[in-house]
Order: C-alpha cells, then sequence, then structure tokens
C-alpha cells in the first residue's frame, strides 16, 4: 500500500470512529433526556395530585356555599312570585255547577 493510500484509510477510519463515537453519544445523551423528561413529567403528576389533594377541601366548601346561596335565593324568588300573585276568591254563587 502507498502511503497516501494508508493516510486516505487511516483519515476515513477516524471519520467514521468519531461519526460512530458521535452518534453512540448522541443516543446516550436521547436516553439521558428522555429519563430526564419522564422524571419531570412524574413529579410534575406527583404536583398535580398534592395540588387537587390541598384544594379538595376548599372546593367543597365551595360548592356547599354555593348550593346553600342557589337554594336561598331560589327561595327568596318563589316567596316573591307567590306574594305577587293574587289570592282567588271564590264565592258560593261560582261554585253552583248548574248554571
Amino acid at each position: 500500500m502507498k502511503a497516501s493510500t494508508k493516510v486516505a484509510a487511516g483519515f476515513l477510519f477516524a471519520m467514521g470512529a468519531t461519526a460512530a463515537y458521535k452518534l453512540s453519544k448522541s443516543k446516550q445523551d436521547q436516553e439521558a433526556l428522555k429519563n430526564r423528561l419522564a422524571d419531570i413529567q412524574s413529579q410534575a403528576q406527583d404536583l398535580i395530585a398534592q395540588a387537587q389533594d390541598a384544594v379538595a377541601p376548599y372546593l367543597e366548601k365551595a360548592k356547599a356555599s354555593y348550593d346553600s346561596a342557589s337554594q336561598a335565593v331560589n327561595d327568596q324568588v318563589q316567596a316573591k312570585e307567590d306574594a305577587e300573585q293574587p289570592d282567588i276568591e271564590i264565592e258560593a254563587e261560582q261554585l253552583d255547577l248548574n248554571k
């Protein structure tokens, strides 16, 4: 083999080895990134669950308060509508069915 062929072969081998190293390093980095993202997602889900647990009693109180206020308003509206309805008075002559 000529020296120039040996140099070219060595250069190509070095380029291939460098590319293979970078590719394997890239795959390792991708795996590390995937693992890190999975950890972050797990932590986020844990934080969401903790937040929901912390807020749940307040939501229940708010729902109960809303239901109570809604019922009170409905009662007031019903009472007002009942008060505005005129009383119907029927006299004995109006009850006669033979007319």
